[in-house]
């Protein structure tokens, strides 16, 4: 028998952003325990950490450098060889997804049989992107006529506060909602389902309900300040909400952190009563995977950093985990070297279909059912284009960053410092074979110039793409 499918994404949540993973004071215990029955991946990464580039790595297994944007950059056409869904719909499954999909044209179904669509919880009816939204016309047919977003909280907002209309109508239950209505009413009893369930949250707007926000609007930033921050002086007035580069002051990361946190804890909430309704339907003593991830993290201040795209852990490594019902899995924690890129050739392997030649990652089948079984990659790529263009490696406990612009690069010793507090670019002998692994992967990219001999190590001295010597 064929398993059920269940992908259950999230959209900029931090690798830190469980309790499993480390958090002391956010409250996740149904994904925590969900995890605990499975393979937790300690070490894996969003290799292009900015929405669309994601979502395309996450569709079809390719590295962004493969499917062609390396960038955020809206309203693309996306052609890709082959997806994920329209593999498995092909093998006899039905494909559904629920929530964000972020790829141009809307409502192109990608192999998907259906899609109920939301990008986001802030209708655009008049934007020639994300005017579909199928969250808008169901809050209409529940007689809410309040714009969900009148709080005036942006979709790239800093500032956070309790979400102004009912819990019930929060875009995180509407969205748990269909999926638990898809499973009761709109299954075909006949296959095996693969069902993406894609939240918005934690983005912003850091509007989660109240009761989400209260449990955490006392507690202390955690956000990290390291060697290479810039020491602040004065705080500025008037930095814009949506703003990448700080200072931010303590007042705004305190509500920062309350709404993030907030909506992580409310949508562990909402997956619980997802897997209460499984357990209870038709379908729960089929055997199903679940697998769990996001796009990418999110800076949330650290380094007075905020948003993504950038190589650092806040922004690049990202949760992600594989359970099950109903089928025997190795329960243990992997730090094997992994990327969104083997998320679909694993589900395709767990499904008992074909994977692609083209595809760029590799399958984890056998790492979660034996955890003796290793991946042994030792070298992960990514870049990021745009205001802060990046080009970063992981190689085994070291991360090596190029900032095009401006030449300069960093290095940090993971293993050593895992919250990159110290930047050891100015040891000659770490950087230069990392060097030597950027300049072989780059050396086929005409439009990037990488000279070893003009490189400027920062070795502790804040990144002039982020803010500019005096």
């Amino acid at each position: 028998m064929q398993p059920n499918i269940i992908l259950i994404t999230t959209d900029q949540q931090r690798y830190d952003g469980l309790g499993i993973n480390g958090n002391e004071i956010l409250q996740t215990p149904h994904l925590d325990a969900l995890a605990s029955k499975g393979t937790n991946f300690s070490n894996a990464y969003s290799t292009c950490p900015v929405c669309i580039p994601a979502r395309r790595t996450l569709l079809t297994g390719l590295h962004p450098t493969s499917h062609g944007l390396t960038k955020y950059q809206d309203g693309v056409e996306f052609n890709p060889p082959f997806t994920l869904p329209g593999l498995l719909r092909d093998e006899g499954y039905q494909t559904q997804l629920i929530g964000k999909l972020h790829l141009h044209p809307q409502r192109k179904r990608f192999g998907f049989d259906n899609i109920i669509l939301s990008e986001t919880p802030w209708p655009k009816p008049y934007s020639n992107v994300h005017s579909e939204n199928d969250y808008e016309r169901w809050l209409k047919r529940q007689g809410v006529q309040t714009h969900p977003c009148l709080n005036g909280m942006g979709n790239n907002s800093r500032i956070g506060r309790p979400f102004h209309l009912d819990e019930n109508v929060h875009h995180s239950n509407w969205l748990v909602q269909e999926t638990v209505d898809f499973l009761n009413h709109k299954r075909d009893p006949s296959c095996p389902f693969y069902l993406h369930l894609s939240f918005w949250a934690p983005h912003p707007p850091f509007t989660p309900p109240a009761f989400y926000y209260d449990r955490y609007k006392d507690e202390d930033p955690k956000t990290i300040t390291s060697k290479w921050t810039p020491e602040i002086e004065e705080m500025p007035s008037g930095l814009p909400t949506d703003s990448v580069t700080g200072p931010f002051n303590k007042t705004e990361l305190k509500s920062m952190q309350a709404g993030y946190y907030g909506l992580i804890n409310h949508l562990d909430d909402c997956i619980s009563y997802l897997l209460l309704e499984l357990a209870q339907s038709k379908y729960g003593d089929q055997p199903t995977y679940i697998v769990f991830t996001t796009d990418h993290g999110e800076m949330l201040g650290d380094h007075q950093l905020f948003r993504k795209s950038l190589p650092y852990e806040g922004s690049a490594h990202i949760p992600f985990f594989i359970s099950s019902n109903n089928i025997s899995l190795s329960k243990n924690s992997s730090k094997d070297l992994v990327s969104l890129e083997d998320i679909p050739p694993t589900i395709l392997d767990l499904a008992g279909v074909n994977i692609p030649d083209q595809m760029d990652g590799k399958s984890l089948k056998n790492i979660i059912h034996d955890s003796s079984q290793k991946l042994n990659r030792t070298t992960l790529f990514g870049e990021c284009g745009g205001q802060f263009s990046n080009q970063w490696l992981r190689h085994n406990n070291l991360k090596y960053i190029w900032f095009p612009k401006t030449n300069q690069e960093q290095i940090f010793d993971l293993e050593k410092d895992p919250k990159e507090l110290n930047d050891i670019s100015g040891n000659q002998d770490i950087s230069s074979q990392l060097r030597e692994l950027m300049k072989e992967h780059l050396k086929d990219r005409e439009e990037v110039l990488y000279e070893i001999n003009s490189l400027e190590p920062l070795n502790n001295r804040p990144p002039r793409v982020f803010w500019k010597e005096d």
